[in-house]
């Protein structure tokens, strides 16, 4: 969040402002948007370790948790701008620049650093974790500035700067809201299951929970890798290329999505035998779940599409109204049904979602966000490979 909206807005305003050749503002949103995230990032974090300091003072959060929180807060102006270097990669369309600093680097600079530190003797405690993480992100941070800094063409980001920042900050406050609403959407129902279940349910709930969000992931796959298409479309007003590259994502995030929940659904007791033998308890949560999850995979990255071609506040309201829908359906079939009936609330939420989003993708856009035809899909995408 403390990106707070720019690593989505620099996605939408640098393919626009290439295709108007407005370089001056392009090299304003740059910069103004990574000295807004950097100061307003670094004043949160300074806030939340002057606050823990005077918490853990009074008594009221013990010094064991404080301190690893405190440790933690030193990674947040590091962790914001690497996100949002992960943006302005994506807004020129390179995929493994934007990704492969904050999703494959930093992983592993934590596994290694960890590794080092039990060579070298330390204990493996929480407090070593903690500090082999903030010093990854960091060094993630690093390795993205390099990564997309040497790529990046130097007549548009080296001369003259044009600031428009309160419409910036304006545009950038709902996509911030987007992303928290969305992360919401993917927690509500743990959380809730946590208020009236006992904690073993909670985490039977949450093993199947996440074996399906890995088909969820297909969805921010196939957005990450479209969403430059999108700007750079509808910024030259390009209709028919908008309308395919739409069209195309809906059909490779519900193809895809349907092979592997059909994989899932094959497999689902296995793979929830990992977590181990308790949790195959959940196997019957799996269906609803996937049943949500196929009917929001066909409208694609729906919330790209809004996102990208200033829709944003519209979409907004969208992920917003899902919230209180499945707040409201978790309080009424969570009581009654146990984790199904939080299965049946989230599947129900995305399946509004779905029909909400393309609802309003037609009628702002005159585009069908739906997936083409079986056989279309398949003799387009043998002309693409051999294209």
């Amino acid at each position: 969040m403390l990106s707070f909206g720019f690593y989505n807005l620099v996605q939408r305003l640098i393919p626009e402002y290439r295709v108007a050749n407005q370089l001056r503002s392009l090299r304003g949103v740059v910069w103004g948007s990574a000295g807004i995230i950097f100061f307003a990032s670094s004043f949160i974090a300074v806030a939340i370790i002057l606050s823990l300091y005077a918490l853990i003072g009074s008594n009221y959060v013990s010094a064991e948790y404080g301190n690893l929180l405190i440790i933690g807060a030193m990674s947040l102006p590091a962790f914001a701008l690497a996100d949002y270097l992960s943006g302005i990669g994506r807004s020129y369309g390179w995929m493994i620049r934007a990704f492969a600093p904050t999703s494959l680097f930093r992983p592993l600079a934590i596994i290694g650093l960890l590794v080092g530190s039990a060579a070298m003797g330390a204990s493996l405690s929480a407090q070593t974790a903690l500090i082999c993480a903030v010093i990854a992100i960091w060094l993630t941070l690093i390795i993205s500035f390099i990564s997309i800094g040497q790529e990046l063409p130097e007549d548009e980001y080296k001369g003259p700067r044009e600031y428009q920042l309160l419409p910036w900050i304006i545009a950038a406050l709902p996509m911030m809201m987007i992303s928290s609403f969305e992360l919401l959407l993917f927690n509500i129902d743990v959380l809730m299951i946590g208020q009236f279940l006992p904690p073993d349910q909670t985490g039977i709930y949450f093993a199947a929970a996440k074996i399906m969000a890995l088909v969820a992931f297909l969805n921010f796959a196939v957005g990450s890798a479209f969403t430059h298409s999108f700007a750079k479309n509808y910024a030259s007003k390009d209709r028919e290329a908008l309308a395919q590259s739409v069209r195309w994502s809906a059909s490779l995030t519900f193809y895809f999505s349907l092979i592997m929940i059909a994989a899932v659904l094959l497999f689902k007791d296995q793979l929830l035998g990992l977590f181990g033998e308790s949790f195959k308890e959940a196997s019957y949560v799996i269906f609803p779940l996937s049943i949500g999850l196929l009917c929001r995979a066909l409208v694609g990255p729906g919330e790209r599409v809004l996102m990208m071609t200033g829709h944003h506040y519209m979409c907004a309201v969208i992920y917003l109204t899902m919230v209180i829908i499945d707040i409201i359906l978790n309080l009424i079939l969570i009581p009654r049904y146990g984790i199904l009936g939080a299965a049946i609330s989230t599947s129900i939420s995305f399946i509004l979602m779905a029909l909400m989003l393309y609802i309003i993708i037609s009628k702002k856009l005159n585009i069908a966000s739906h997936p083409m035809a079986p056989h279309s899909f398949i003799k387009r995408l043998k002309a693409h490979k051999m294209n």
